[in-house]
């Protein structure tokens, strides 16, 4: 009983270190790669790895080679049944106050094995509070904006819900 008490505590601990040594910079450098494939490119960023994920700052965003935005930090949390990816301080190109938010203070998108068919979204900017659930079968984004301040750059985009708040649907 012993030996399999401690073959089990030593798969366990082999799970555990493999997780907190693993190449997490490579699993950042995939999911550039495939971003790339639709034309967005993420630059001139720094990249420190953690013990749980990654912590990215001041990085471009392109868009089919136009610069859109920057964002200040980038924070990748990486644990087996809950992932979070946090992103601050991110400033749109002024080309593009016409059409999208200025500032988001801070995006949160959180993805569970709870519910592993969507990704749960949180923002807080200049547009307000915003919430919102991409749905990966379905390939849908709902975003709700339950309390808009500065939407008006955007609000033509925008449908208005029973309640009152805005919201914006889209397939991709």
């Amino acid at each position: 009983m012993q030996m399999v008490k401690q073959i089990i505590g030593g798969f366990f601990l082999f799970i555990l270190l493999m997780w907190l040594f693993a190449p997490k910079q490579e699993l950042y450098y995939l999911i550039e790669k495939s971003l790339k494939k639709n034309d967005i490119v993420i630059s001139d960023e720094s990249i420190k790895d953690t013990w749980f994920g990654l912590n990215i700052s001041n990085a471009n965003i392109y868009v089919k080679g136009i610069n859109v935005a920057k964002a200040a930090d980038l924070q990748l949390n990486l644990f087996f049944f809950y992932n979070t990816l946090t992103v601050e301080g991110i400033k749109m190109d002024a080309s593009l106050h016409h059409v999208a938010p200025k500032a988001v203070d801070e995006l949160k998108a959180t993805y569970s094995i709870i519910d592993p068919m969507q990704v749960q979204l949180e923002g807080l900017g200049s547009f307000g509070t915003m919430v919102g659930t991409v749905a990966l079968v379905e390939k849908k984004i709902k975003l709700l904006f339950p309390v808009a301040k500065d939407i008006n750059a955007f609000k033509k985009f925008l449908k208005k819900d029973k309640q009152g708040g805005w919201y914006y649907e889209t397939n991709y």
